[in-house]
């Protein structure tokens, strides 16, 4: 996050509670630095199947074509497909290299 958000504004974007979430990013950045704002389950819509999917429209002031969404979950970002990067999920894997593979590709 440090290295992204040197380059771009980082928002969080879950589907999890925010009671959950916002213990989680507390821990990843306490000092609230990198990550500008923080997205709920409240702020996805939930489809006819249960799934949470992420509106980036509800981002406002920026551009949809300057906003990416990186998720484990494709449907995620079913409104805005070309939007989309999906990711392997991460599981307490010590060894998992994928967020900083991504650096990379994106810079």
């Amino acid at each position: 996050m440090k290295e992204l958000s040197k380059i771009f504004e980082l928002i969080v974007f879950t589907a999890s509670h925010g009671c959950y979430a916002n213990v989680v990013l507390d821990y990843l950045d306490p000092e609230k630095k990198y990550i500008s704002y923080r997205l709920f389950r409240e702020n996805c819509i939930q489809s006819d199947v249960g799934v949470y999917i992420k509106d980036l429209r509800v981002i406002k002031n920026r551009n949809l074509n300057d906003i990416l969404l990186v998720d484990n979950a494709a449907y995620s970002f079913g409104f805005q497909i070309d939007n989309g990067i999906p990711i392997i999920p991460y599981y307490n894997d010590k060894s998992d290299c994928e967020l900083l593979s991504l650096i990379n590709y994106l810079k």
